[in-house]
């Protein structure tokens, strides 16, 4: 290898290092999606927005104030609704957001491209199945914090997931609702509520927010305008009640996760009375009343947990590892 080769190298390793993820839209290995994927089966039907200032540590500019919460209702067409630092958007849906297999859910912005890269102005994704607790998809973020990215700065995509923002225009980032740790205050067969938060691009910690790993979260900052923040433009669905066939246990609200388990599995169900565990020889080896079980006591296999409950029993086939 020659001196020149190796210097390369050099310089370029730690970029090497950090581009980890999905590229801009068009690109090999991209997740980009097209408004118009046949993949959406439906589009966003409520939105209320609540604003954020024009830049957060400067009071006198007063609040973002561009398009409107109706903007982000249905299919994208770069019509959006500035958040502001900080502002945020609950939308809503005609069906239920379902955790089908892949994606579930994109979120579509407004950047600009200008090769290689593109103007990106992110946002936190949270979603929740009741309007009242919300769970974060993990974000994560390689930008560099010790340098500012400046306000009209261009960012690239590969240092950048789970944020909603990270593609150009009429290109939705997408979401699978498998990345949120399983609670039992979450259905993510029911997911009624998609909420976006701007992130306050600054690296000052006064007013950073940081992403699920603890860095602060860099991007183009400060943007002084009454379009600054966020840009909401549309929410298409991939899976939904509507569209997405559920198993009996699904729509009778039962749920027994995680599947496969490895210490402790969590069942949802209204009236449950037990909890039977049984082998593939039909014996049974565990029971239990409560919704939290510890299986740590079960050798690795598969078993047959059965549900009771007051006027049904429900059956799902289990692997303990």
């Amino acid at each position: 290898m020659t001196r020149k080769s190796i210097l390369c190298l050099t310089v370029l390793m730690p970029f090497m290092l950090n581009a980890q993820f999905a590229p801009e839209a068009g690109m090999p290995g991209t997740t980009a999606m097209h408004c118009d994927s046949s993949a959406f089966v439906a589009w966003a039907t409520g939105c209320v927005v609540e604003r954020g200032l024009q830049q957060i540590d400067s009071l006198e500019l007063g609040y973002v104030s561009y398009g409107d919460d109706s903007d982000a209702l249905g299919k994208a067409d770069n019509m959006v609704v500035s958040l502001g630092d900080g502002g945020s958007a609950v939308v809503t849906f005609g069906s239920p957001i379902c955790n089908g297999v892949g994606y579930d859910f994109a979120v579509f912005e407004n950047p600009f491209h200008n090769t290689p890269h593109c103007f990106l102005e992110l946002a936190f994704v949270e979603v929740s199945s009741d309007g009242v607790n919300y769970f974060r998809f993990p974000a994560i973020t390689n930008v560099p914090e010790d340098t500012q990215v400046g306000g009209f700065d261009l960012m690239d995509a590969t240092l950048i997931h789970n944020f909603a923002g990270k593609y150009e225009v009429l290109y939705g980032t997408p979401f699978d609702l498998d990345d949120i740790e399983d609670n039992l205050l979450l259905d993510k067969n029911n997911v009624t509520h998609v909420r976006l938060i701007d992130v306050v691009g600054t690296i000052d910690p006064e007013y950073a927010t940081y992403d699920s790993e603890g860095h602060i979260v860099n991007d183009p900052w400060p943007t002084p305008f009454w379009s600054s923040g966020f840009d909401l433009d549309a929410v298409g669905v991939i899976h939904d009640v509507a569209h997405l066939g559920l198993g009996e246990n699904q729509q009778e609200k039962i749920f027994i996760y995680p599947n496969p388990v490895r210490d402790m599995l969590f069942v949802k169900a209204e009236n449950m009375q037990c909890v039977e565990f049984y082998n593939l020889t039909g014996q049974e080896v565990k029971t239990s009343t409560k919704m939290e079980i510890d299986i740590k006591d079960l050798a690795t296999g598969i078993y047959f947990v059965h549900v009771i409950c007051k006027e049904k029993t429900f059956t799902e086939r289990v692997i303990v590892r």
